[in-house]
């Protein structure tokens, strides 16, 4: 089985027992305090050492949280993933094509802030 297959067959197990959400908010907070909680452990690393295996689960309740919120509003989480994916690809080969037409090879070593000038240009060229 599938990773998000399991998933999926999980909320709905939790969801058939009765222990579900009510409403996007109460997903959408849930996601706002796992941001939360990983911005905690990013910010420690100024500080200290980041204890990357509570970070990753932390990343990992993000992502569940995002998966509840996918499977409560009734969308595929493959399919959504899929087209996300699909997006990100069309913008990032626009993003290259831009960057190559500017007799750019790489964008290693530029600004951040020059990374989302191209970023933005490619949305505006392949949505």
């Amino acid at each position: 089985m599938q990773l998000l297959e399991k998933a999926v067959l999980l909320e709905n197990d939790a969801d058939a027992f009765g222990f579900r959400w009510e409403n996007t908010s109460q997903i959408m907070a849930q996601i706002e305090s796992e941001c939360e909680e990983i911005r905690e452990h990013l910010d420690l690393s100024s500080t200290q050492t980041i204890n990357r295996r509570a970070l990753q689960e932390e990343i990992g309740d993000l992502f569940h949280a995002v998966l509840s919120l996918c499977v409560y509003c009734e969308f595929d989480p493959q399919q959504t993933m899929q087209s996300a994916l699909d997006k990100f690809e069309r913008r990032l080969l626009s993003v290259k094509r831009i960057a190559h037409e500017q007799g750019i090879n790489t964008l290693k070593g530029y600004a951040f802030d020059e990374l989302m000038k191209f970023w933005n240009q490619a949305k505006r060229e392949v949505g």
